[in-house]
């Protein structure tokens, strides 16, 4: 199995990105996804952002940043607040939504709490794309619904 060192994926989520190409997206309603690429510093630091909505949960949506190298995540943003996720390495239950980021040792089994009070989840996204240092995404259009919101 590929592995990813550390450091390196700290450079991948830190360094500032943009859109690959000009595009509008429509943000993913239940049971969907969309996915787009961003290039960072160098020519060959390309990635994928991935949007899902594919859970049993209307209010679910995970948004994860991967290099597209090796298809490795290098950052993920589940938001489900009645998940229950076990860190292995202190045994620390975190309830609700929560960010893994890449470690090669754990790879994404360790997480960190995300707040997502009283936001929708287009909110979130933009907060995601913050949290990964994408400066110029796409167009995502976006119509809120009831379900979006993930309190």
């Amino acid at each position: 199995m590929i592995k990813l060192k550390r450091e390196e994926a700290e450079r991948l989520i830190k360094m500032l990105k943009r859109k690959v190409k000009d595009q509008i997206l429509t943000f993913p309603n239940e049971n969907e996804s969309i996915s787009f690429d961003v290039l960072g510093e160098r020519r060959d630091d390309r990635l994928v952002v991935s949007i899902n909505r594919r859970g049993i949960n209307s209010k679910s949506c995970s948004f994860q940043g991967r290099n597209r190298a090796n298809n490795i995540i290098v950052i993920k943003l589940d938001i489900n607040q009645t998940a229950r996720h076990i860190n292995p390495r202190t045994g620390e239950v975190i309830i609700g939504s929560h960010l893994h980021i890449y470690d090669e040792e754990m790879e994404m089994k360790e997480a960190v709490p995300f707040d997502v009070r009283d936001k929708d989840l287009f909110s979130i996204c933009l907060a995601f794309f913050e949290k990964f240092n994408i400066i110029e995404p796409p167009t995502i259009n976006h119509q809120l619904t009831i379900f979006d919101i993930a309190r």
